[in-house]
Parts: structure tokens; C-alpha cells; sequence
């Protein structure tokens, strides 16, 4: 059983994925499997240098069942990392 979020992200052009992998996985190594881009958009409607970044994080853990609030508080914790490392902006 895994758990699934996703983050919409507006960041400038020059940030790569491996930079979001990098703070996600910072912030939790026992639970966060895997941080996936599935989305990326630049152009239209988005101000010049930016660019969108669609994120997902899967959870699991093989000990027992995972909480909501459990889940809440790494992403959280990964929001921040984005913010203040990258500048990034949740859409």
C-alpha cells in the first residue's frame, strides 16, 4: 500500500529536477520511495524565466500503515526545503 501527493511547482528556468529530488529526499529517507516529474511547462500564461513543474512523491512504508498526518508533515517539511532553497512556488 503507497500513498501518493503531488506538488505543482513555479520555479525559475535554470532549476533542475535532480535539485528537487535532492531537497525531497533530504527530507525523509525512511518512507518518500520515489519523487517523479510528470508535468513541465514553460510559455504562456507563465512570466519569462519560469517555468512549471508538476512533482509527485510516493510514500511506503513496509512496517506499518502510513498516516495522513505522518504524510502531511514531510511534505510540509519538503514544501520549505523548495521555498527556501530553490525559491520555488506552489501553484
Amino acid at each position: 500500500q503507497f500513498v501518493r501527493r503531488d506538488f505543482s511547482l513555479l520555479l525559475n528556468d535554470e532549476i533542475t529536477f535532480a535539485e528537487i529530488q535532492t531537497i525531497a529526499k533530504k527530507a525523509d529517507k525512511k518512507i518518500l520511495k520515489e519523487v517523479g516529474l510528470f508535468d513541465v511547462y514553460a510559455g504562456k500564461n507563465l512570466e519569462k524565466g519560469k517555468k512549471s513543474y508538476a512533482v509527485s512523491f510516493i510514500f511506503q512504508d513496509d512496517e506499518k500503515t502510513l498516516k495522513d498526518k505522518q504524510i502531511d508533515a514531510i511534505m510540509d517539511k519538503i514544501r520549505k526545503g523548495l521555498e527556501d532553497q530553490l525559491g520555488a512556488e506552489l501553484r
